[in-house]
C-alpha cells in the first residue's frame, strides 16, 4: 500500500481544478482526500500499485491543461494532509471539456451539434444560456449559411448579453486602436497562417481559451496586419460553427465582442493582461491592513474585509487615483500585498492608458517617483518641429532626402491620446522604419498598427546582436524623463546606415531600452538597495519588451508580477487600498 499525492501548482485560482477535486472525492471507485493551499490543488490516495495507476490515468485524462498551471507532479507521502470535505469553488465558466468536445464538436460523432449535451465532467450544460440550448445542428448550419451569404453575423446570446460577431472579413465599426481578433477553425493548419511556439499552442488549447498575440507568417496572402489576437472557440455554439466551417475549408474567422481572457508571457509565466468584465467578486489574501477601507481605481472597486481584498468588477470609479498616488504606486502596492512591510522595491509600470512611471519604495516605506515617460506630440508636424529644434536636425534632413515618401507619411501622422507611453514612441519610430509603405492598407494606420509593426519586426530577428539605440534621461526638478528626440535620432541614423535591416533595428530598440531600464534600476539599487522589481502595466503585453526586460533585470533582481491578479486592472484597485491618502 502506498500514499501518493497528485499536485497541481497554479499561479492563480483554477475553479475547474477545484470542481474536479470535488468530483474525485465523491467518486466511490477511489478512496481519496483532497485539498487546496493558496493556488495548489491536490488529490491524495492510499492504495495498491494497480489502483494508483488507474487513478493516475484518470486524473491525467481529466485535468486539462490550464493557462495558470505551472508544475503538476506526483509524489510519495507519509501521511495525507487533505480532508474528505468538498472545496469551495467559484462559478465555472468553461463550456466544454475533453469529454464533451469530441461528442458535440466532431462532425463524425453521434451527438455532433448537440449544444445542450449533458457532460458528467464539466457539467457545462447547466451553464449554457437558454438561447444557445435551443439551437439545433440544423440551426447552426443555417447560421453558417447566413454567414456565407452576409459575410458577417451576430451569434445569439441571452437577452442581457451581447453575442459575439463573427465574420469572414475584418469587422467594421470597431475602435481603430483595437487589434483584429481571430478564432481558429482548423487548429491543424495554425502554422500555415501564424508563427507560434509550443507554449502558445498549449495556451490556446487550455481550458481558459485565451487570446494570445501572434504575427502572421511572412508574405501571407491575406493577413497583412503586423499582429493579431488569436484564440480557439470558447463556447459550444462557436465550437460547432467552427467545425462546420472547417469542413468547408475555412481555417479562421474574425470575431468581435468575445469575452476570452487576454494573456501575455512575462518571465516564462503567463499573465492576465486585464481582467475581463465579470459579475463575480474576486478575493485576494493580504498580509497587511490597508490605510483606508474603500478605494476605487479604473473600472474596479476594492474593499478590505477579514484580511482579504474584495474586488468587484464593472464598477465605474467615482474617484481617479492621482500622482504620486498614481497607478504606478498602486501597481507597486498591488504586487506586494502579500508582504507585511514591503520595502526596497522598484516598480516598472508601463501602461497605454495611465502614466508610465518608475516608482520606488525605500527602506522606510517612502514612495518616490524616479521616472515618468514624456508626453510626445500627437501629430507629425509637431514631431518634425521638435526634431528640427534639436541636434537631430541634420539626421532628419538626410531622412527627408533619402525617404521622401516616408517623410510625407510622418507629416500626416496623427496619433490617439494618451501619448505618454512606449507605444507612442514605437509608433513614431515605425514611420522612420518605413512601416507606412510596408503595411498594405488603403487608409491611415492607427497607433496600434504602427506599434505592432515594430514589435512584429523585432519578433522576426533571429540573432543575438542588435544596434545600440540611445534612451538618454533628462533631469527635471522632481523626476527624470526621456530625451525622445535623441532616441529617434539614433533610429534614423541606423535606418540610413542599414536600410534593409529593419528586423535587427526593431529588436535593438527593445533590447536597448531593456538595457537602459536595467541600468536605471542598478543606479537606484546603489541608493536604496533594491530587493525586488515589480513589472506591471499593459505595455508589457508586448512580449518582446517583457522578455528582454525579464532577461536583463532577472540576472540581478527578483522579479514580481503578482500573477494572482493582472497587469493592469485588479492590481491597481487592490494597490489603491494602500495609498496614504483617504477618499472623501
Amino acid at each position: 500500500m502506498k500514499n501518493i499525492r497528485f499536485e497541481f501548482n497554479c499561479t492563480r485560482d483554477v475553479p475547474f481544478y477545484g470542481h474536479l477535486c470535488n468530483q474525485y472525492l465523491q467518486n466511490e471507485q477511489f478512496d481519496v482526500t483532497i485539498g487546496k493551499k493558496d493556488n495548489l490543488y491536490y488529490i491524495e490516495a492510499l492504495g495498491e500499485q494497480a489502483q494508483l495507476e488507474q487513478l493516475a490515468d484518470a486524473i491525467a485524462n481529466d485535468f486539462l491543461i490550464s493557462t495558470w498551471l505551472v508544475k503538476p507532479q506526483i509524489k510519495a507521502i507519509e501521511e495525507p494532509i487533505g480532508r474528505k470535505k468538498l472545496l469551495p469553488v467559484e462559478a465555472l465558466e468553461i463550456e466544454y471539456c475533453q469529454h464533451c468536445q469530441p461528442q458535440l464538436g466532431d462532425n463524425q460523432a453521434k451527438h455532433f451539434g448537440d449544444i445542450g449535451f449533458n457532460c458528467p465532467c464539466c457539467q457545462a450544460h447547466t451553464r449554457i444560456s437558454t438561447a444557445e440550448q435551443a439551437i439545433s445542428l440544423a440551426d447552426a448550419r443555417a447560421l453558417v449559411k447566413q454567414l456565407d451569404t452576409l459575410g458577417s453575423i451576430q451569434l445569439p446570446q441571452d437577452k442581457d448579453k451581447t453575442g459575439p460577431i463573427i465574420s469572414f472579413h475584418p469587422i467594421e465599426n470597431q475602435p481603430p486602436e483595437n487589434r483584429h481578433q481571430l478564432v481558429i477553425c482548423n487548429p491543424n493548419n495554425l502554422h500555415a497562417h501564424f508563427s507560434v511556439n509550443d507554449s502558445q499552442i498549449l495556451a490556446l488549447s487550455s481550458i481558459e481559451k485565451p487570446f494570445i498575440r501572434a504575427r502572421s507568417i511572412n508574405n501571407h496572402p491575406r493577413l497583412k496586419q503586423p499582429l493579431y489576437e488569436i484564440s480557439f472557440a470558447n463556447s459550444r455554439l462557436l465550437l460547432v460553427i467552427c467545425e462546420i466551417l472547417r469542413q468547408q475549408g475555412t481555417d479562421y474567422i474574425y470575431i468581435a465582442n468575445a469575452q476570452n481572457p487576454r494573456i501575455t508571457m512575462i518571465d516564462a509565466k503567463w499573465s492576465l493582461i486585464a481582467t475581463p468584465p465579470t459579475p463575480h467578486k474576486v478575493l485576494i489574501e493580504a498580509a497587511r491592513q490597508p490605510l483606508h477601507d474603500d478605494a476605487k481605481a479604473g473600472s474596479y472597486q476594492a474593499r478590505w474585509a477579514s484580511k482579504q481584498i474584495e474586488i468587484l468588477t464593472n464598477k465605474q470609479a467615482d474617484n481617479e487615483v492621482e500622482p504620486i498616488n498614481s497607478a504606478a504606486s498602486c501597481a507597486l502596492h498591488g504586487a506586494t500585498i502579500g508582504d507585511n512591510k514591503p520595502k526596497n522595491v522598484a516598480a516598472l509600470y508601463f501602461s497605454r492608458s495611465n502614466k508610465t512611471q518608475i516608482v520606488t519604495l525605500d527602506g522606510k516605506q517612502q514612495l518616490e517617483l524616479f521616472f515618468e515617460f514624456p508626453n510626445l506630440p500627437d501629430n507629425g508636424y509637431d514631431i518634425v518641429h521638435q526634431l528640427e529644434l534639436s541636434p537631430q536636425k541634420n539626421l532628419l534632413d538626410k531622412f527627408k532626402a533619402h525617404y521622401p515618401d516616408d517623410y510625407l507619411k510622418l507629416l500626416s501622422l496623427k496619433l490617439a491620446q494618451p501619448t505618454d507611453n512606449i507605444e507612442t514612441l514605437w509608433a513614431i519610430s515605425a514611420i522612420f522604419l518605413g512601416a507606412a509603405s510596408k503595411i498594405d492598407e488603403p487608409r491611415d494606420l492607427s497607433k496600434t498598427e504602427l506599434c505592432d509593426f515594430v514589435v512584429a519586426r523585432a519578433m522576426c530577428h533571429k540573432g543575438a546582436n542588435a544596434p545600440r539605440v540611445d534612451f538618454p534621461l533628462t533631469r527635471g526638478e522632481a523626476f527624470r524623463s526621456l530625451n525622445w528626440c535623441k532616441t529617434l535620432g539614433t533610429i534614423i541614423s541606423f535606418r540610413l546606415a542599414e536600410e534593409e535591416n529593419i528586423d535587427k533595428l526593431a529588436f535593438g530598440m527593445h533590447d536597448s531600452f531593456a538595457d537602459y531600464l536595467c541600468n536605471w534600476i542598478e543606479h537606484l539599487d546603489q541608493n536604496i538597495s533594491i530587493k525586488s522589481v515589480v513589472i506591471a502595466g499593459d505595455s508589457f503585453a508586448n512580449e518582446i519588451l517583457a522578455q528582454r526586460v525579464a532577461l536583463r533585470l532577472g540576472k540581478n533582481f527578483a522579479l514580481n508580477t503578482n500573477l494572482q491578479m493582472d497587469l493592469d486592472g485588479l492590481n491597481i484597485a487592490a494597490g489603491a487600498l494602500y495609498l496614504k491618502q483617504r477618499r472623501h
